[in-house]
């Protein structure tokens, strides 16, 4: 979510690779046709909202964020992969290394900064949602052909350092033939206004991509905005208010997932440490959302990046900076969560937790910042 500037040490890169984007100083691309949900919420009674008091494991954001650890002994070109496993929790769980991410493609540092992820049901493609550096929502959308990457250049495993070296040598203007090729897996969208950044999903239902933008200012308009998978441009604007006929306002959710049925969920914060979730739909015609009845006494960690649902065990996740808790679906829409139904894993990394993305066989992926990786998350 924060911003953040280059590393000490970071090499002054410069020059332009050949990948699909606008130019410096162009205007963001606008999606093509827009409609508008004027009441996007259902009226609900506050009285017969119920709590799970869970226990309470909440994870302060860290000040100053933390550093990977191999960046700072191996430097940007990172070989060798990180563990990180769990200090706290009922869930204990590992994350381990799987791909790291471009820092420099156009010049220094320019994709240092991801905020959401999105990996496909076959767990063959992913897709990544950046934010240019000192804008206020102008980004661009990133879609890595995974298997490629991983089967033909084994950028997973024997040349981890692979895709950094390929971007970092095109920037300069002097890529091998392999590093062209490698350049191949990787296509970079236009820029575009992307909101906080922090919401890129997939319904699995559709196949489409959604973002939402939102400007943090309860009744005021936001947008959901539908991507091409193809040319990663917007195609489709929904704008929307989060207030309902009973006079109740909400900032628009800055995050977003989708069940195997194709509803949107996304969480929103109550109180000082509480969590709520929403459920409904989004679409060309509209978007419309409910408050699910039940909602978590303690959320996982102050700062809220992202939601994810994991198809194979439905279970809807939240991921705060160095923890992640999760609750069967099932039961918090019919009410009937327990605190033991809780599950919750902390760590110890002071790393900025992205997002998390499960493939459909349940194969969990989250990512971290300084410096972008993706990791593998394993429950024991």
């Amino acid at each position: 979510m924060k911003k953040w500037g280059l590393l000490v040490g970071e090499l002054a890169l410069l020059g332009a690779l050949g990948l699909v984007m606008s130019q410096p100083g162009t205007q963001p691309v606008q999606a093509a046709t827009r409609v508008r949900t004027k009441y996007a919420l259902t009226n609900y009674q506050e009285k017969k909202f119920k709590v799970v008091h869970n226990q309470d494991l909440y994870v302060p954001r860290p000040n100053p964020y933390g550093v990977s650890p191999t960046y700072d002994a191996q430097g940007t070109f990172q070989t060798q992969p990180e563990t990180i496993t769990t200090t706290r929790g009922n869930a204990p769980a590992s994350l381990t290394t799987a791909l790291y991410l471009p820092v420099t493609v156009h010049h220094s540092g320019d994709w240092a900064n991801p905020q959401s992820l999105v990996i496909t049901k076959n767990g063959r493609t992913a897709y990544v949602a950046y934010l240019e550096t000192g804008t206020a929502g102008t980004g661009w959308i990133v879609r890595y052909d995974l298997a490629k990457l991983r089967q033909k250049f084994g950028a997973t495993t024997a040349n981890m350092a692979l895709i950094r070296r390929a971007t970092n040598a095109a920037s300069k203007g002097k890529p091998s033939p392999q590093q062209r090729t490698v350049r191949q897996a990787i296509k970079q969208g236009p820029k575009i206004d992307l909101g906080h950044g922090q919401s890129l999903a997939l319904n699995p239902k559709t196949g489409q991509l959604w973002f939402t933008r939102s400007s943090g200012i309860a009744g005021h308009y936001g947008s959901a905005v539908r991507v091409s998978p193809k040319t990663l441009k917007p195609v489709q604007t929904v704008d929307y208010r989060l207030v309902n006929r009973a006079g109740v306002k909400l900032a628009v959710n800055s995050t977003l997932t989708f069940d195997q049925h194709g509803y949107a969920y996304f969480s929103s914060y109550s109180g000082k440490r509480a969590l709520r979730v929403y459920r409904g739909t989004i679409s060309a015609k509209g978007v419309h959302f409910s408050l699910i009845m039940q909602g978590l006494a303690y959320r996982p960690g102050q700062t809220h990046q992202s939601i994810a649902y994991d198809g194979r065990t439905g279970r809807l996740y939240f991921i705060s900076d160095d923890a992640i808790s999760s609750v069967p679906l099932a039961k918090l829409r019919q009410c009937r969560v327990k605190p033991q139904d809780v599950r919750a894993t902390v760590f110890a990394s002071h790393r900025e937790f992205e997002a998390l993305a499960f493939t459909g066989s349940g194969k969990g992926t989250v990512l971290l910042n300084r410096g972008p990786e993706l990791l593998n998350l394993n429950f024991k």
